[in-house]
């Protein structure tokens, strides 16, 4: 049985495959996949993490009407 880690998981990186790199939020549930060696290391590059989390609308403070 497989599951689920949040965070950013790479795999297929052996010579002739393909490789995918996944992001997962477990706060949010946001997912992204990317495929293709150099989609994979221009995505990994950017820190999708970090980037993620300043964006996350689970673990960000509400703004505006919503805020308590």
């Amino acid at each position: 049985m497989t599951a689920w880690i949040g965070g950013l998981q790479i795999r297929r990186t052996e010579r002739g495959q393909t490789p995918v790199a996944d992001l997962l939020c477990t706060a949010c549930g946001l997912h992204r996949r990317v495929t293709g060696r150099e989609k994979v290391t221009d995505f990994v590059r950017a820190n999708p993490i970090a980037d993620h989390r300043a964006h996350c609308t689970a673990t960000t403070p509400q703004q505006g009407a919503n805020a308590a």
